[in-house]
């Protein structure tokens, strides 16, 4: 099945941030959603604490720190989806955030 929404995270160095949000993206009332982090060379245990607890998001681990932007673009080459939604790994989004941006793309496609 394809996904018609990719969730993009990048991150460096974020491990205490991560749970909540990813936790937060669990319980999206909108599915199916495919994530993906793009780790920003993080040396705090960032990437193996998100593929041993969140085997669901796909992890793409740069060997150099890309920046925000170059990480965001990297991931954009590769993740295969209708839409694409750019989040920080601070963030927490209500349950219905997905479901609502989706509703509305799908609504108003200009």
């Amino acid at each position: 099945m394809v996904n018609l929404l990719n969730l993009i995270i990048v991150n460096c160095n974020g491990r205490e941030l991560l749970a909540e949000c990813l936790e937060s993206l669990r319980v999206q009332v909108y599915r199916p959603l495919a994530i993906t982090l793009v780790d920003n060379c993080s040396n705090d245990g960032s990437v193996d604490f998100v593929t041993q607890i969140y085997p669901e998001v796909r992890t793409i681990a740069l060997q150099n720190n890309a920046g925000f932007s170059a990480a965001n673009n990297m991931a954009l080459k590769i993740v295969r989806s209708e839409y694409v939604a750019l989040l920080n790994n601070d963030a927490v989004p209500h349950p219905l955030w997905l479901k609502t941006l989706v509703e509305a793309l799908e609504a108003h496609p200009e």
